[in-house]
């Protein structure tokens, strides 16, 4: 069986990092981004099981690029969970799974983990949905 493959994308290099640790060492491959853009661009060429989306980033922010993410044929359906500080400064926008769908009229992502990342929750998140 092939290894899972996961789209890792967050501004912060050690987040990325941290998160492709914990996910290297269960057997995933990981394939990384620094921005919303990067995101877009790499679901749509590498077919990701998995996309780990942070949501204050330069150039094209989470939330813009995980709308643009749903609303593509060719990334509608790849699992989302979406990395957020509880305290990140910003223009004060705060989703959920709910407030996502209701907002941007797309499927909200299918979870969302707080900064900083706990390894153990994350990797439960992940099992979750992925199963």
């Amino acid at each position: 069986m092939a290894a899972k493959k996961v789209l890792i994308v967050d501004d912060d290099e050690g987040i990325r990092l941290f998160v492709e640790a914990i996910l290297a060492a269960e057997g995933w491959e990981c394939v990384l981004g620094i921005n919303g853009e990067d995101a877009v661009d790499l679901a749509e060429s590498e077919q990701p099981d998995l996309i780990i989306l942070d949501v204050t980033m330069p150039v094209m922010d989470g939330f813009e690029a995980f709308r643009r993410l749903r609303n593509s044929p060719f990334t509608d359906n790849i699992p989302v969970i979406m990395l957020t500080g509880v305290n990140e400064e910003g223009d004060g926008r705060h989703h959920d799974e709910h407030t996502m769908e209701r907002d941007f009229g797309v499927p909200g992502p299918e979870g969302f983990v707080d900064k900083p990342v706990d390894a153990t929750f994350l990797l439960q998140r992940i099992f979750g949905i992925m199963g």
